[in-house]
C-alpha cells in the first residue's frame, strides 16, 4: 500500500501522462476543425459530403479518438484517469480545502457514465454504413464532451495532486494546414 507522498509521487507523474495524450487528442480535434473549416468548406471540390477520400479521413478521426478516450477512462488500464482517481479518494487528505469528496465521486462518476457511453452506443454502432455526415458529426459532439470532461479533470487533480498548473492549450510549432496550400499533383 502506498503513502500518501508515494501515491502523490505517482499520481503527478501518471497526470502528466494523461495530460500528454488528452493534450493530443485536443490538438486532433482542433486541427479536424481547421481542415473543415480552413479547407474543405472553402473547397468546391472537397465540400461534396460523398467524397470518399474525406469520409475515410473523418471516420478514421472519429474511431481513433474513441478509441483513445476508451483506454484513457478504462477502469483497468495501466494508464486510466477514472482509476487515477478512484484511487485518490483513499487519500482525503490530498484534497485539502481544494475539492470535497463528494465532488470527487462526481467526478468519477461522470468519467464512468461517460465510458459506459462510449462502449455502449458509440463504439458499437460506429460501423461503415453509419458513416454519414450526420452521423459523424452526432458521434464528434459526443467525443468532445468527453475530450471536454477529460481536459476538465486533469487540469483540476494535477492542480490538486501536484499544486501546479498543467498546460493542456492547443499549439503548432508550424502551420498544420500548410500541405494543403500548394498542388499536390500538377498536371503538364
Amino acid at each position: 500500500m502506498l503513502n500518501e507522498k508515494q501515491f502523490r509521487d505517482r499520481a503527478t507523474r501518471e497526470l502528466r501522462e494523461i495530460g500528454k495524450q488528452v493534450q493530443s487528442l485536443a490538438i486532433d480535434r482542433d486541427l479536424i476543425r481547421k481542415l473543415e473549416i480552413e479547407v474543405v468548406s472553402l473547397n468546391p471540390d472537397l465540400s461534396d459530403n460523398s467524397a470518399a477520400f474525406l469520409g475515410m479521413v473523418r471516420a478514421a478521426y472519429t474511431d481513433a479518438t474513441t478509441m483513445r478516450l476508451r483506454r484513457l477512462l478504462a477502469a483497468d488500464a495501466n494508464l486510466s484517469l477514472r482509476r487515477l482517481l478512484s484511487q485518490l479518494s483513499s487519500f482525503p487528505g490530498m484534497l485539502h480545502d481544494k475539492l470535497t469528496g463528494k465532488e470527487l465521486s462526481s467526478d468519477v462518476a461522470e468519467l464512468e457514465r461517460t465510458s459506459a457511453y462510449l462502449k455502449e452506443h458509440v463504439d458499437p454502432h460506429f460501423v461503415a454504413h453509419e458513416r454519414t455526415a450526420a452521423a459523424i458529426s452526432s458521434t464528434n459532439r459526443e467525443l468532445d464532451r468527453a475530450i471536454d470532461l477529460l481536459i476538465d479533470c486533469v487540469r483540476r487533480y494535477y492542480w490538486i495532486v501536484a499544486d501546479a498548473y498543467i498546460d493542456l492549450d492547443v499549439r503548432y510549432a508550424d502551420d498544420p494546414l500548410a500541405v494543403f496550400r500548394f498542388p499536390w499533383v500538377e498536371t503538364k
